[in-house]
């Protein structure tokens, strides 16, 4: 993505009203501030980081505007001015955690329906599973 800077906007907006609607949030969308730090990153892991940053910001914000402060740390200016980081980014908090808290609560917005939970975050059901598997997460309810 390191080449098309350009459509970082656009996709911004794309995944802010993904996962808005997925999580029942009012995100209105990003802070001034926002923008330029996104811009900056190179994103090694290409749309797929920007997703999952947009994820993470859409998951911690909880006043209807994306700001810097829900940013994972390594995105944030100014972390080296004297401001200790926090480790495991907003409040505390990994990203399995996140990640795990995220697709809890899917899952159970679709009665534990698997496929369906699957269909709705936009990944295959098996990549669901995997990702399950992999923060040891136990739903009760069911297989799909």
């Amino acid at each position: 993505m390191g080449q098309r800077k350009e459509d970082i906007p656009l996709l911004v907006e794309l995944f802010n009203r993904k996962f808005s609607r997925l999580s029942a949030k009012e995100i209105q969308g990003i802070s001034p501030e926002v923008l330029p730090a996104l811009m900056s990153h190179d994103f090694p892991g290409n749309i797929r980081e920007l997703e999952n940053i947009i994820e993470y910001a859409t998951v911690v914000c909880k006043n209807g505007l994306i700001g810097v402060e829900h940013l994972p740390d390594y995105l944030k200016p100014g972390l080296d001015t004297g401001d200790t980081p926090r480790k495991g980014g907003a409040k505390g908090l990994s990203w399995d955690h996140v990640e795990k808290s995220f697709i809890y609560e899917a899952l159970r917005r679709n009665q534990w329906n698997r496929t369906v939970t699957a269909e709705q975050l936009g990944i295959h059901p098996t990549t669901l599973w995997r990702k399950m598997k992999r923060l040891k997460m136990e739903v009760s309810g069911p297989e799909s």
